[in-house]
């Protein structure tokens, strides 16, 4: 996963001035609730924890991210659920988790639970996600070095 190769400087300015705290604890919020919602239907939770193979202890944002990236799962919980989603897989917030949970590694030292099993992990779309979070990196590294000209 080319995310978590990002320079630790690059995540701390990243976070800092791209992603805010409120965007980060909405999308965590949101997960959380998804979750819960989710859990409700034993039957369908179990089957997307099969779909993804989690490991028992993870993290939920992880988790979170690992459903979503799952284009099939992503479509039957929109089905399933009745959500008037579009049926794509959001993935400019799961790019934004994905990039707040290499910080928390990275830069913060937090060990979050299931965070080596989701950068070896090499399920549909979740490429997708990675690839849009280490663009938005570079953006932002592009971004920072552009300076003013006068002629």
């Amino acid at each position: 996963m080319h995310t978590s190769q990002i320079a630790i400087p690059v995540l701390e300015g990243y976070k800092n001035e791209k992603l805010s705290g409120e965007r980060i604890d909405f999308l965590i919020n949101q997960a959380n609730e998804q979750l819960e919602e989710i859990s409700q239907k034993e039957e369908i939770y179990s089957d997307f924890l099969k779909q993804i193979n989690a490991p028992k202890k993870i993290d939920k944002i992880i988790l979170w991210i690992l459903l979503m990236s799952n284009e099939t799962v992503c479509e039957d919980y929109i089905d399933e659920f009745k959500k008037n989603f579009r049926d794509i897989i959001p993935v400019s917030d799961l790019a934004d988790l994905l990039l707040h949970v290499i910080h928390l590694k990275k830069v913060q030292g937090i060990d979050v639970d299931g965070i080596d099993y989701l950068l070896e992990y090499e399920g549909e779309c979740i490429e997708e996600v990675d690839q849009f979070a280490f663009t938005n990196a570079l953006l932002y590294i592009q971004k920072s070095k552009e300076v003013e000209m006068e002629f």
